[in-house]
């Protein structure tokens, strides 16, 4: 308790303004603590060290027992930079968990469009940089990298059937490469003639989901492949938070209702909920 006063002290010193609006707003001034299993919550704890920057120097200066911790100009321009990058980690993970779309198409595209961000940062890097915020962010591209191998041993053709991966995310892959570039622009013209030929619709843009289902009637087989490829979310997140829900629906009062009762109650509360957001 007095090293929490001593803090608020601090706080109150250098940025008043906020200890003010916390008396209003109950704005909580407590630093954030980074957690393994919490995602993003590295981001979190510097954005908020940035946030008191002024007070964690102050606090760490009132006592000499933590001095060896008083962090340099260096120091505090290292965790600006790291905010930063880690920033682009958290939007990908908020859009990986959003459960109004199906996110397993998007994936790829996440994934590379982080490898592309850290390419550029690796190469804007000014020299004064400690080695080892390069070696991690290496270390990063390549785990990135180690996910594409994955998605090679993943049913490709179906990836196809939506439109967010296709020619133009090819194109840009090919661009250093003449001869896969020519060979892209061949295939892409033999496709649209055959699927002029034989398959193409009356519209300009569909969801695929919706397309499939429009049409299992004539394909009644690759319908139910590519519903069950398509509807898998790119996280567990929907699923975690859908299963989390489920105590709502199965009270003490209603323990005793059946597998498929449960089931569907859980998709009538999700249908629910998704046409009420739109």
């Amino acid at each position: 308790p007095q090293r929490r006063q001593a803090w608020f002290r601090s706080v109150n010193l250098t940025k008043p303004e906020v200890t003010d609006a916390a008396k209003r707003d109950q704005t909580p001034l407590l630093l954030i603590l980074d957690c393994r299993t919490r995602w993003s919550s590295t981001h979190q704890m510097l954005e908020r060290a940035i946030e008191f920057e002024g007070a964690i120097d102050h606090f760490i200066a009132m006592h000499k027992d933590i001095c060896q911790y008083a962090l340099t100009a260096e120091d505090w321009a290292n965790i600006r930079r790291l905010k930063g990058w880690l920033h682009l980690f958290r939007e990908a993970t908020t859009q990986m968990s959003m459960t109004s779309s199906t996110m397993l198409s998007t994936t790829h595209a996440i994934f590379r469009g982080l490898q592309d961000e850290l390419k550029t940062i690796l190469r804007s890097l000014p020299n004064d940089v400690s080695p080892n915020i390069k070696t991690a962010l290496v270390k990063a591209h390549q785990k990135l990298s180690d996910y594409f191998y994955k998605f090679d041993e993943s049913p490709y053709p179906l990836w196809a059937a939506h439109p967010r991966i296709g020619f133009i995310g090819l194109k840009d892959d090919y661009l250093d490469n003449g001869d896969l570039l020519d060979g892209l622009h061949k295939s892409k013209a033999a496709l649209e003639s055959h699927f002029n030929q034989f398959y193409a619709g009356h519209f300009q843009s569909c969801n695929p989901i919706r397309w499939w289902y429009s049409n299992r009637q004539r394909f009644p087989n690759l319908y139910c492949l590519a519903r069950d490829i398509l509807a898998i979310p790119g996280s567990a997140v929907a699923v975690e938070r859908i299963f989390s829900g489920g105590r709502d629906t199965i009270s003490l009062r209603r323990a005793s209702l059946r597998p498929n009762t449960i089931r569907f109650l859980m998709l009538v509360k999700q249908h629910i909920r998704f046409v009420t957001a739109d």
